[in-house]
Order: structure tokens, then C-alpha cells, then sequence
């Protein structure tokens, strides 16, 4: 074989293209292989006939034969692209075996709202995430029980120890209720409400739902039973339905934001009732990555939901914060 001619190199690019060429004696083949052009693959063995100062088919043959030049190449060719892609893998598995897994339970109107946005940054530094949404009471008894390593949550679990505890923000009750009877709600108490319409209460056994009922024993009226949902945007299309009123948070609503021109937000009436949503992990444990989700949920609520919680209802202003 000639000397190398100078002014030009050989890469891994070209000798994939002859390799295809070689594998198949025909261009278009190789072309439809590498997903280029019949062009691009031509201009391609030129370029490598010209740095090394020789043909490399014999092309009067269809499909194409390799001169004896050609057939060493392809000897050492087929080599090198298998040890760069062999390298290029272990690159990857050394990256992926640095960056943990991690299992993250949410709230699911946190899931709902704040999710997505937090789930697409969090895997690019994450070899997996596993995402559960749910009641708050099962993603407890998960990270206790170590199926999950940090969850969102409202329930604080003040009675275990060796658990982070970080505040993420606030955000206040209010009362939905079907639209077209806003003006029949606006001013009316607990008591009155429970007159006007039934009250559709989230589940008892559900963090959320204990936190609303306790509220409604302290204010001396608890409604009588009627329906009771375990989820935010089934509660919200009862209510665009005009089946009853209920009481709420505004990621509630924007989970349940398909039944938004139905309903009407408006305070709650009486004392004001406020919820902080927390991250929870275990001490000692994915320390580095509790921190991104944390600051990561921060960023997502300021810069994405709280404006658009703002935007539905308006007169909340400063009353949804991060803490």
C-alpha cells in the first residue's frame, strides 16, 4: 500500500462508512444502513482512497470487490470501529454506575402540577427515577419501609426519627363550588354552604382529608356524609357537575384544571387553614440527590406553578409561598 498522503486522517466516521461498503459491495445498501446519502457515503471512499494513496474496490465488479489494499484495511478497520464502540459503551456504563437511582413518592396533586417539570431535570442527573403517586399515608409507610428514599408529602412523620425534614412552601384551603351558583356561596358560612349544597368531602383516610375534617370538628360543623373521593380532579368534576361544594388547596385545582370553567374558587370561610407540603428522606442517605430534588422543587413551584396558581385565582396573591 502507498505511504499516507499528507494533509488528511483517517476517522472512526469514514472507516464505518467503508466497512458498511465493504460488508454489502454496493453504496445505496451501505447509504440505507447508515441512514445517509448514497452522496455523502461516494464522497466518503474517495476521501479515504485519496489519504491513503490508493483504490480500494475494484469497481468494474458488481457488487463491488475489495483490492488487496481494501481487504487490509478492512482487516484492521472492522477492529477499530468495534473497540471505539466498545469504548463509547463503557463511557456511558461508567456515567450511569455514577449517577444513583432514586425512587421519589409524590402527593398527587404535587405529581400532577410540579412533577413533570422536576422528573425531566432530575433524570439528567439520576441513572433512574422511579415516580410514585398516591395518598400521603402509603408513600410514608414506603420510605419507611425503604421502598421509597424521599417522598413530598403533607404528613411530617413528627414521631419518627432520623428523618429530613425540609419545607418546600404553603399554600391556604379555599372553598370550590359549582360556577353557575357562585353568587349563592359568596359570603355564606360553613353551616350555610352545607344548606345550599352537599358537601363532597376527600377521604378520611387520606392525610388531606383528615386535615379538613379536623378543621371542620374545630369549627363546632361537621356536614352530614355524602360523597367521598380519594382525588383531587375526580372532587373538581363533581363539583363542575353541580353535585356539591368542597373544600380544597389550589394544586387541588390545577390538578383538577379541566373542570375550571365550571367551578369557582373563593376563601374559605371562618378561621384560615393552610397546609405545608414537606420533603422527607432518611438521614445519612442520597443526601446529594434529596438536596437537588429539594432546591429543584423550589425553582418549579416559583418560576412555573405559583404563577399560574396566581393566574386562576387571582385574589390568592402572597397567600401560596414557598417557605
Amino acid at each position: 500500500m502507498n505511504a499516507v498522503r499528507q494533509g488528511g486522517a483517517l476517522d472512526v466516521r469514514m472507516l464505518r462508512i467503508f466497512e458498511a461498503v465493504a460488508d454489502s459491495g454496493n453504496v445505496s445498501q451501505a447509504a440505507r444502513k447508515l441512514g445517509v446519502t448514497q452522496s455523502a457515503v461516494s464522497q466518503t471512499l474517495s476521501q479515504v482512497e485519496q489519504i491513503l494513496g490508493t483504490a480500494l474496490f475494484d469497481r468494474s465488479h458488481r457488487p463491488f470487490k475489495l483490492t488487496p489494499a481494501g481487504i487490509a484495511l478492512s482487516r484492521r478497520a472492522r477492529h477499530i470501529v468495534d473497540d471505539v464502540d466498545r469504548l463509547v459503551s463503557d463511557v456511558r456504563e461508567a456515567d450511569l454506575a455514577s449517577r444513583p437511582a432514586i425512587r421519589v413518592g409524590m402527593i398527587d396533586s404535587f405529581a400532577a402540577t410540579a412533577g413533570p417539570a422536576i422528573a425531566k431535570r432530575v433524570t439528567t442527573a439520576a441513572s433512574q427515577l422511579l415516580l410514585w403517586s398516591g395518598l400521603a399515608n402509603s408513600h410514608a409507610h414506603a420510605l419507611l419501609n425503604r421502598q421509597l428514599d424521599l417522598i413530598v408529602t403533607s404528613d411530617t412523620l413528627d414521631d419518627v426519627d432520623r428523618i429530613v425534614r425540609r419545607a418546600v412552601f404553603t399554600e391556604p384551603f379555599l372553598m370550590v363550588v359549582p360556577a353557575a351558583r357562585k353568587k349563592e356561596f359568596e359570603g355564606a358560612s360553613l353551616l350555610e354552604a352545607s344548606r345550599l349544597a352537599p358537601f363532597i368531602r376527600f377521604s378520611a383516610r387520606s392525610h388531606f382529608g383528615a386535615v379538613i375534617e379536623r378543621y371542620l370538628r374545630r369549627s363546632g360543623h361537621v356536614p352530614l356524609p355524602s360523597l367521598e373521593i380519594d382525588t383531587a380532579d375526580v372532587v373538581m368534576a363533581m363539583v363542575a357537575a353541580g353535585v356539591g361544594w368542597a373544600i380544597t388547596t389550589p394544586l387541588c385545582v390545577l390538578q383538577g384544571r379541566a373542570s375550571l370553567q365550571q367551578i369557582a374558587v373563593l376563601p374559605l370561610p371562618g378561621v384560615p387553614l393552610s397546609r405545608t407540603i414537606y420533603q422527607l428522606s432518611r438521614e445519612g442517605e442520597y443526601e446529594d440527590m434529596a438536596s437537588l430534588v429539594f432546591q429543584t422543587s423550589r425553582s418549579v413551584l416559583e418560576h412555573d406553578i405559583f404563577p399560574l396558581a396566581r393566574e386562576t385565582i387571582p385574589w390568592l396573591r402572597g397567600s401560596i409561598e414557598l417557605c
